[in-house]
């Protein structure tokens, strides 16, 4: 192994003990960064650099090498080398950066992470266990496609040269796909600058009505509403001005022109953007009482009426009442305006809020950003509808947002920004002549822009398959989503939006039997866990008998493809703990529908199902009982530690009642196939 010159298509990767690698490569020593080794860069290179099966805890740096002297560069502290980029994952994850390097002389360390009466130093025999450490410039120009605009390197949200998983993996998404340009997003908010040179060649164009004319040409009561519609003024002005900065930069996060040589690019590099404008630049009109009662009802209808697939809404209203206090007091315009969305198909993406710093807790109420406690408007709806994703925020060091909304009802994170730089928020279009940045761009930081990211990513997984509907693309961006372990205590189940996953998964759609399958490679299970918990899924249960032996069919739910449940305390118990039987198959883990199902020997029986997922995530796992045995689709619970289930297909599970018996082990004594047809 050697990495004493590394251009475009370099590659190493070697399993030796710490010991060894300090020994052979990493000879030089600093006590800032640990032990170094020193390379050349010849050529520009996409580098990624990992550390994996670590034996204890081991960091990852890089940085350059003073020319003058040969050492590690030290110009911010004293006799520090400076940190061009690192890894420092807790405990043994794995270690991973990338890096664009230009010609020019660096460094690598492996330093162990040990601090003074914290950690205990790795013993002898931890630092003789091998591990791998690789080097890699090939995998990047090989599984990505980048935008050529001209601030694209400060959209760390889209691709992030730093910590790796921060971003929303747009690079290699976008090798997949990256047009959208039959999508409609409809943008409620403060007003699009329906002229900015990057918005311009993506906004959406009304086909029924004449611009400029005065007339209502498609009979809508709007004149001229080519781009949309002002719900203030009840007019076509769309307000592009400063005030309108929120709006306009909302529109380009999602879909400002791509690879056009100019300034940012949005998700989807093209798209038909809808503007519609419940502000009319001034914020104080979201303050009005006719806010959430009248004008964002009416701007939902018109956007659902006028074809939108996707619709973003990046503003908010806390209320200090739970799900249910909302519930029995309910905004009837608003919910119906929802529901005709739902109705219609179309997808929509709400910011969860920006109340979850301490300080909110005192000038507001104890709690105000914790979602699972306080119904937010309109994040707070995802909980009833299933085309609805409530968004958090995350930062460039991919961790939540300080500012950011939590709870287990928030439906995905991604990428809205954080201090204490301006270049770690998120920068996108603002009014022409308004912005900071090239004169037509800014940087915003909040849910409002982490919204927007998943409704361009929606987008494009709607242009994938015109049958994916809006429900199902909800499932896609869970199930393509990152389990971020930094996020389970503030976002369902830890997802972290990530576009080139959700993208593999749309290509590939067949139906929600794409997503149920996931984990079948492992164990006999149902996948539900992309669902959220007012989705439901819907279909056909076929169940084949071949054998004598009378049988008893049923399904409950485990939490993961090891078939771990809890106990009433929260304990996990897996297959082969005590008393897993009797808490596996406790009334509250069984499915209803899906419970002491039987069928006669040689026949056939269809179930239809509607099941729901939990807020901590389902997988449906078969047992049997034959006689005074209940078989489960884990060896360690079964009494004779033998399998007795196993995956014929997608799907598709086998039973076998004769285990361990020569000339048997086909599997076929009784058959479980899934079919399913919705996801509602």
């Amino acid at each position: 192994m050697s990495i004493e010159s590394v251009q475009p298509g370099f590659f190493t990767s070697e399993h030796k003990s710490y010991q060894d690698f300090i020994n052979t490569y990493f000879k030089n020593y600093d006590k800032t960064i640990g032990h170094y080794t020193s390379f050349e860069v010849t050529e520009t290179t996409s580098l990624f650099a990992q550390l994996n099966d670590l034996p204890f805890d081991i960091d990852l740096y890089l940085g350059k090498i003073d020319e003058s002297t040969g050492e590690p560069e030290s110009t911010v502290k004293p006799l520090a080398p400076d940190i061009y980029n690192s890894s420092t994952n807790p405990n043994q994850e794995e270690e991973s950066f990338f890096a664009q390097l230009e010609p020019g002389e660096y460094w690598l360390s492996l330093k162990i992470n040990h601090e003074e009466n914290q950690i205990t130093w790795p013993t002898k025999d931890q630092q003789l266990k091998a591990f791998e450490f690789k080097v890699d410039g090939q995998i990047f120009n090989k599984t990505t496609k980048l935008s050529n605009d001209s601030l694209f390197n400060q959209q760390w949200y889209l691709f992030n040269r730093g910590v790796p998983d921060a971003d929303i993996s747009a690079q290699e998404g976008w090798n997949l796909a990256y047009d959208a340009s039959n999508i409609q997003i409809a943008i409620i908010d403060t007003g699009v600058d329906v002229n900015h040179p990057d918005l311009i060649g993506n906004l959406w164009h009304n086909p029924d009505e004449i611009a400029n004319n005065g007339n209502d040409d498609d009979g809508n009561g709007k004149a001229d509403d080519i781009h949309g519609w002002n719900f203030i003024t009840n007019t076509p002005n769309i307000v592009a001005n400063k005030n309108t900065s929120h709006g306009t930069h909302v529109a380009g996060i999602a879909a400002a022109q791509g690879n056009n040589n100019l300034g940012i690019t949005g998700v989807a590099w093209d798209a038909q953007l809808m503007t519609l404008d419940v502000e009319n630049g001034d914020p104080l009109n979201a303050e009005d009482p006719n806010f959430y009662t009248h004008i964002v009802p009416e701007a939902i209808r018109y956007a659902v009426d006028n074809g939108a697939d996707i619709i973003n809404m990046s503003f908010g209203q806390r209320t200090k009442l739970s799900s249910d206090q909302y519930w029995a007091q309910k905004n009837i315009p608003l919910v119906e305006a929802f529901q005709h969305a739902y109705d219609n198909d179309v997808f929509i993406t709400v910011a969860a809020g920006n109340e979850g710093e301490p300080y909110y807790n005192r000038d507001m109420w104890d709690g105000v950003g914790n979602l699972d406690r306080y119904f937010d408007v309109p994040a707070s709806f995802s909980e009833s509808f299933g085309n609805i994703a409530s968004v958090a925020s995350t930062n460039i060091q991919n961790d939540k947002a300080s500012y950011s909304n939590f709870g287990q009802s928030i439906s995905i994170a991604a990428p809205g920004g954080d201090g204490p730089h301006l270049e770690t928020y998120i920068l996108s279009t603002v009014p022409t002549n308004t912005g900071s940045i090239e004169d037509h761009y800014d940087y915003m930081a909040g849910t409002s822009q982490a919204a927007p990211l998943v409704a361009g990513m929606a987008a494009l997984i709607r242009a994938q398959d015109a049958q994916i509907t809006a429900t199902e693309t909800l499932a896609i961006l869970r199930a393509g989503a990152q389990r971020n372990p930094r996020l389970m205590p503030y976002v369902n189940q830890g997802y972290q939006a990530n576009l080139y996953d959700s993208l593999l998964l749309a290509q590939s759609w067949e139906g929600p039997n794409t997503l149920t399958k996931i984990g079948q490679e492992s164990a006999p299970v149902m996948n539900l866990t992309a669902l959220t918990t007012s989705q439901a899924l819907t279909g056909q249960l076929t169940l084949s008998r071949d054998t004598e032996h009378d049988s008893v069919i049923g399904f409950y739910r485990v939490l993961d493809t090891n078939g771990t449940v809890l106990d009433a305390l929260g304990n996990s118990i897996k297959p082969g703990d005590a008393n897993y039987q009797s808490i596996a198959l406790n009334a509250g883990n069984l499915v209803n529908g899906l419970t002491n199902l039987e069928i006669n020997n040689e026949g056939s029986s269809l179930v239809d199902y509607s099941i729901s997922s939990s807020i901590k995530g389902t997988y449906l796992a078969p047992y049997i009982i034959s006689g005074d045995n209940t078989w489960f689709a884990w060896s360690e619970a079964n009494s004779d530690g033998l399998n007795r289930f196993k995956v014929l297909g997608a799907n598709r599970f086998g039973f076998e009642d004769q285990a361990g018996i020569a000339g048997e082990g086909d599997f076929n004594d009784l058959v479980l196939n899934f079919a399913s047809q919705q996801i509602l």
